[in-house]
């Protein structure tokens, strides 16, 4: 169901008021915001239009302008020529009656759009970290990207499979099982199994460098693995067991959540069957050593669907998945989440499916890819050498300091939250920051860890915004009223309410949300409901420095009409956050 917005009720407007000229034809209008938006609202660029009239944009454009006949019941006030454009500008009265009307009648489903999906299948893949290992902050940006383009797209009206393609197969199996048996050892009974299996594996790993028989004794136990060994799988199924707690414990401090959990070994039994097709239809071959072997002319490096020991790789396993969502979802789009190293790979994969005849899904396969999160002093972060930040540590440093801000703050008067209240405002905070330091900018950017930035108060920052929503409700429990409304009575048609530039700059930022939300959808970019969201809470301080609410000298009219604006205000910061999968404090 298409919901209207005011958004889309503006531009229908202004369309269908030039059109009604017959000096334009509906495909030539191009309606977007002008640059500087104290100019105008609306901005229709007339070059082409012009060119095909025959005369130069300025008269076009006057000629355009003074034809053009705007409903006095409707959302626009006037229309004028500039240059090579035709600018129209809102009725301050009418737009603030129909925002707050719009926030107060959707309230949590303000910004969604369920006509752009229409309950098309979406699958997005997102977060996969490893069996047998801790996630480490390297895992923060597919898992929080994945989640929230998870939820953008369930508001978009797509009827989403989000899934968590967890790493349980290959070599480093073998690593550890190897390690297990060699080394006779129980990782399982001590206190943090985990971190005694990430342990075990460096160890492995690092000997393996000196010890070249060690890497043989892994690669043969990863094929009895394989092979269906009892011993291999039963410890096997153990690691897994023992590393998705420790995994459901981190998903739910980060309020992530999955359709599905499939490792890579689910789709174990169908790749002989993928490798045969694969050669039956010539888009792989054995070599002289046995390996099957995917050759692509000059376009991609080949790669190889099995070694010449029998051993399966990823690009198999891809391929299998690919195959395996075809047939069970259909998708209309297929997102994989994963870092910007894998783009070959991804590549490979998506051309053996299509050149296996599959291209109804490899066409809708889309990898997102995102930079690298790097510790404060540059280099990388590396699980194999031992140097590594945990992502739950990451998550309890955020708490910390974000607990030490809050302490301070009482201590110095200015928060209102008691004793009872601070672990769980301070655990908002902490990972609402960690979590907005990764979604704010593109994902193609590299992150530098760093806490100061994260945490800060000031800036685009998720505390920054939390603590504007807070203080939308500190506005609404001292004047009682917690819940955006349209008052009865304001003078919205006198235009004596909610017409002051700071009024109108929240208005109409409220306004263009459903817009963000959907050029999210469109782009794959949390980041442009994280900036809507900023912009939001920056003209909200400007509104809340320059237009006094609960003042005894504002008249009551104006009093009752901007708290209605502070609770749409709230809805707008709550809905934004929440699309970027952080919570959103009542008091800070």
């Amino acid at each position: 169901m298409n919901l209207n917005y005011v958004f889309d009720r503006l531009r229908a407007e202004a369309t269908l008021a030039l059109v009604a000229t017959g000096l334009i034809e509906t495909s030539a209008i191009a309606l977007a915001e002008p640059k500087n938006r104290e100019l105008a609202d609306l901005a229709c660029p007339i070059f082409a239009a012009a060119k095909a009239a025959g005369e130069a944009p300025p008269v076009f454009s006057q000629r355009l302008a003074a034809a053009v006949r705007l409903e006095s019941s409707g959302l626009l006030a006037t229309v004028e020529a500039a240059g090579g454009f035709v600018n129209f500008t809102v009725h301050p009265e009418a737009l603030a009656r129909a925002v707050l009307e719009e926030v107060t009648r959707l309230g949590d489903a303000f910004g969604k759009d369920s006509s752009v999906g229409s309950g098309e299948k979406v699958i997005v893949e997102y977060s996969s970290p490893n069996i047998a290992r801790k996630m480490h902050v390297g895992h923060l940006r597919s898992t929080v990207i994945g989640h929230s383009l998870r939820l953008i797209f369930e508001a978009l009206g797509y009827d989403v499979i989000a899934d968590n393609h967890l790493g349980d197969w290959g070599t480093q199996f073998g690593m550890l099982l190897a390690a297990i048996d060699l080394w006779k050892l129980t990782p399982w009974d001590d206190p943090d199994p985990v971190q005694s299996l990430v342990l075990v594996y460096a160890r492995y790993n690092s000997e393996a460098k000196e010890d070249e028989s060690l890497k043989d004794l892994a690669r043969a136990w990863f094929k009895k693995l394989e092979d269906g060994d009892v011993w291999a799988r039963q410890t096997w199924q153990t690691l897994i067991d023992i590393t998705m707690a420790e995994f459901s414990r981190t998903y739910e401090r980060l309020g992530v959540r999955f359709t599905t959990q499939h490792g890579e070994s689910y789709f174990e039994g169908m790749m002989p069957a993928v490798m045969a097709e694969a050669v039956e239809k010539g888009v792989a071959y054995r070599d002289a050593g046995g390996a099957l072997v995917v050759g692509f002319d000059d376009k991609l490096p080949s790669c190889l669907l099995q070694k010449s020991d029998g051993g399966t790789l990823y690009q198999t396993r891809d391929a299998a998945t690919c195959l395996y969502r075809l047939e069970h979802y259909a998708p209309a789009r297929n997102i994989y989440v994963v870092g910007a190293e894998q783009k070959l790979h991804f590549q490979q994969v998506f051309e053996i499916v299509r050149r296996m005849g599959y291209a109804k899904i490899a066409d809708v396969s889309i990898h997102i890819s995102f930079g690298k999160v790097s510790p404060p002093n540059g280099g990388r972060f590396s699980m194999r050498e031992g140097n590594v930040v945990f992502l739950n540590d990451v998550l309890d440093e955020a708490v910390e300091r974000a607990e030490a801000k809050m302490r301070a703050s009482i201590a110095d008067g200015r928060s209102e939250i008691t004793e009872a209240e601070i672990l769980e405002v301070s655990e908002m905070l902490g990972v609402g920051a960690v979590i907005y330091a990764d979604l704010f900018q593109g994902p193609d950017r590299n992150i530098t860890f760093d806490w100061d930035k994260m945490l800060a108060d000031q800036g685009n920052t998720a505390m920054y915004l939390q603590y504007a929503y807070a203080r939308c409700q500190s506005i609404l429990r001292k004047s009682a009223s917690p819940l955006p409304r349209v008052p009865s009575g304001c003078g919205f048609a006198k235009g004596d309410v909610l017409v002051h530039p700071a009024e109108q700059a929240v208005l109409k930022q409220l306004a263009r949300m459903p817009h963000a939300v959907r050029e999210a959808g469109d782009k794959y970019l949390p980041a442009t409901v994280a900036d809507w969201t900023y912009q939001l809470a920056k003209a909200f301080s400007t509104f809340y420095d320059q237009c006094p609410v609960l003042k005894d000298d504002v008249p009551e009219e104006n009093k009752l009409a901007r708290l209605a604006l502070v609770g749409a205000t709230a809805q707008g910061l709550r809905n934004g956050l929440a699309l970027l999968g952080i919570r959103a404090p009542e008091r800070v």
